[in-house]
């Protein structure tokens, strides 16, 4: 249901701005960073991985972007909690964000920029497993190459953040029972991606 939600947001902004604003559309890959989630029982690893995704980023004027994110890792969790076995759980950690990115523009070539978004993270583990969703933050900065008006590339570092509240409890087992683990802080995803942008629309000086 939330998936398409998003879906849905996604396809209301963009008949709103095509025509009259620079609509930037990215695909992007990348690599995330090996994270621990710690918490007051023990811990959960997650392994680094690839990532990949894309965005839309809304031109409001020549500095100022509304940014629609969707970024996606494959990796494998591993809970490490005293007196439960270890095991490690395929899952994939879905970001939906919004946000706004502040630009510099150096050149009509050249742009560099920071941003930040705010949204929701789904936590997908394969199999018999629970899905979980946390509100989630996140900062990323970096640079925007132009070889034409309609083409360029986004190379940029970004930490996205789940946002936990002490005593939530993170489901580590199949089929209505299993191990849980009770987290008390922030996980940290930090990585790299690179992507080809597409300018549609009004392309502003």
């Amino acid at each position: 249901m939330k998936k398409r939600y998003f879906s849905f947001l996604f396809t209301l902004f963009i008949p709103m701005f095509l025509h009259s604003q620079t609509v930037e559309v990215t695909p992007f890959g990348g690599y995330v960073f090996p994270a621990t989630w710690y918490a007051t029982s023990g811990n959960v690893y997650f392994h680094g991985n690839g990532q990949y995704g894309g965005m839309i980023n809304i031109g409001i004027n020549p500095a100022i972007d509304i940014d629609l994110i969707y970024n996606r890792s494959d990796t494998r969790a591993q809970a490490n909690v005293p007196g439960y076995p270890m095991n490690e759980v395929p899952l994939s950690i879905n970001y939906f964000q919004v946000g706004g990115t502040k630009n510099f523009r150096v050149s009509k070539m050249l742009s560099p920029f920071i941003g930040g978004n705010v949204g929701g993270c789904l936590a997908a583990p394969k199999g018999d497993y629970n899905d979980q969703w946390f509100f989630s933050v996140g900062i990323q900065g970096g640079a925007k190459i132009y070889f034409s008006r309609r083409i360029g590339i986004r190379l940029q570092a970004q930490l996205y953040m789940p946002v936990q509240g002490a005593g939530y409890m993170f489901y580590f087992g199949p089929g209505g029972s299993g191990s849980t683990v009770t987290l008390t802080s922030t996980l940290v995803n930090f990585g790299f991606t690179g992507g080809l942008i597409f300018r549609l629309g009004k392309v502003m000086p």
